[in-house]
């Protein structure tokens, strides 16, 4: 089930490293717009919208048709709704939005904010558009946004990667909003067109090391890799991995995903919707019967996403985090149909693995009128400023600090030297 290109069609290239275009092709067809407001609704359009999640040069499965069906189901806030708009030209889709209307604090629902699906679990808030259409279609996209909530006070797209088509989308004025760009992150990503071998000897310690946790792991018993990429053992094994993370130190912190029943069903599914399609794989490490490290992973194109990842603290000195990442990785580099391994994170253990990043974006549009400039602009200035002018310039020592606060008494999780001392 690994090889589900043939299931969409042909896959475009992909380039880590490609310089948004500054101006699209020509784009002369007409285009039609639907919108929905019912998630039932967004089954008819679910194989032309996974075709062009499939195609973006992104590849992030937050643009494929069965997350944003399990966040709208499952993520929104009380006083949220939704609406979700396509665009058509002629009969070939060339841009999907589905947009969450949240109430002002002031001003309610007279004067809403609108934004893309994001939150914790979903890191990412770009929009799904062709790349050689992109302006008109995110064009035609903010005319029905306008027609639909025509009193809304802005826009938020978060964490937009730098190869987005959005950024062609942006490039001619949006006559009716002034574009503000906010927080730059860093996330981590691995090109695994090559060897893994001569990965991994430009490691440097890293092979000594996994071979010495690993030695040390079958000194508890026997170890086995697992990659699951069937339907049919997802879903039972997501209770596993569930338990396998409330065991550790963000269920004594009462922060893991089976404390939140919304986080619970969101994830279920997830895993329903992308085993169906064989775009969920898991890989876990066991010793004998006993799960000791586990990742999540989804295809879109040839992207591999790790969106979580849980250990068993008592075998914290085998460092088991290290050795599933490790096998992850060795699965990746010897499948053709992969090009990265994205974790759309930035964590410390990244370096170790001399990961590169790549820039995602925050995009914020606000309507050009009094009320929407003085109620965003002002925040967005200052979310700005701090992120350009002071956060770069926070002592690392500082920094070091702060994250020990963070993690302070039994919020961490415990390391090898704690499993050594019982």
């Amino acid at each position: 089930m690994r090889d589900t290109a043939s299931a969409l069609g042909s896959n475009i290239g992909y380039n880590h490293n490609p310089a948004p275009s500054s101006r699209p092709e020509t784009f002369h067809v007409d285009l039609r717009t639907v919108t929905v407001r019912d998630v039932d609704a967004l089954t008819m359009h679910r194989v032309a919208w996974d075709r062009l999640a499939w195609e973006a040069p992104q590849k992030l499965p937050f643009l494929l048709s069965g997350w944003v069906n399990a966040f709208l189901r499952h993520r929104l806030k009380p006083n949220e709704r939704w609406f979700c708009s396509f665009i058509y030209a002629s009969e070939r889709l060339v841009g999907v939005l589905p947009v969450i209307v949240t109430p002002h604090s002031l001003f309610g629902s007279s004067r809403p904010t609108l934004r893309t699906p994001y939150d914790a679990h979903t890191p990412s808030g770009d929009v799904l558009l062709a790349p050689d259409c992109a302006l008109a279609a995110f064009q035609a996209l903010l005319a029905e946004v306008g027609r639909q909530e025509p009193t809304h006070l802005g826009f938020d797209f978060k964490a937009v990667r730098r190869n987005s088509p959005l950024w062609a989308g942006l490039s001619d004025e949006c006559q009716d909003y002034v574009m503000c760009l906010g927080l730059r992150s860093m996330f981590s990503f691995l090109d695994v067109r090559g060897d893994f071998e001569d990965y991994l000897a430009s490691l440097g310690s890293i092979p000594k090391n996994l071979r010495r946790y690993r030695k040390k792991l079958e000194g508890r018993g026997r170890v086995s890799v697992e990659v699951q990429t069937s339907a049919a053992p997802s879903e039972e094994f997501l209770a596993e991995y569930l338990a396998l993370e409330a065991s550790g130190w963000k269920g004594r912190n009462g922060t893991a995903m089976r404390d939140d029943p919304n986080t619970i069903a969101f994830y279920e599914a997830l895993v329903r919707n992308f085993t169906a399609q064989g775009w969920w794989e898991w890989h876990a490490v066991r010793v004998d019967d006993c799960l000791v490290a586990a990742r999540m992973a989804i295809r879109c194109g040839r992207s591999l996403l790790l969106p979580k990842i849980a250990f068993n603290e008592d075998f914290a000195d085998c460092r088991p985090g290290m050795i599933v990442t490790g096998e992850v990785f060795r699965d990746a580099f010897s499948r053709p149909d992969l090009d990265e391994v994205n974790h759309i994170s930035d964590a410390d253990a990244h370096r170790l693995w001399h990961m590169p990043r790549d820039e995602y974006v925050d995009v914020h549009l606000i309507r050009r009128a009094a009320l929407p400039m003085l109620c965003s602009l002002p925040r967005i200035l200052m979310q700005s400023a701090y992120q350009k002018y002071v956060r770069p310039h926070i002592p690392v020592a500082v920094k070091r600090v702060y994250r020990k606060f963070e993690r302070r008494g039994d919020r961490k999780p415990r390391r090898a030297s704690d499993a050594r001392r019982q």
